[in-house]
């Protein structure tokens, strides 16, 4: 009885956190260090009706939120210049943002660079 309750316990705190979480995958506008902010041009899940909801997002960040550039792990402040030198250049940097919590409240647990385009 006690091991049925905490296989139920955990697969409900393990949905939890899936739907407290959200993804953001668009093209990186803006690093604030200063407000400790991304934004992000959302590019919504990537369907046609999403397409329409295009918008740009500003995600909060702290002090765990990781930053990779493809697998390699990078720091904020290559984060800052790739955003510089892609724009320098005229392209924009893909990037996914992973959120812990959803809507005003989600801070980023990850930023993943994607490329550039």
């Amino acid at each position: 009885m006690l091991r049925v309750f905490s296989i139920a316990v955990a697969g409900l705190v393990l949905v939890t956190g899936l739907v407290l979480a959200d993804d953001h995958r668009g093209y990186l506008k803006a690093v604030d260090k200063d407000k400790l902010t991304v934004t992000v041009e959302d590019k919504g899940k990537g369907t046609e009706k999403d397409k329409d909801n295009e918008k740009d997002v500003v995600i909060k960040l702290d002090d765990k939120t990781q930053y990779f550039g493809g697998k390699d792990p990078i720091s904020p402040a290559d984060l800052t210049k790739m955003v510089k030198e892609a724009e320098d250049k005229g392209s924009r940097v893909r990037v996914l943002v992973k959120t812990k919590g959803a809507g005003p409240d989600g801070v980023a647990a990850e930023v993943r660079v994607a490329g550039k385009r």
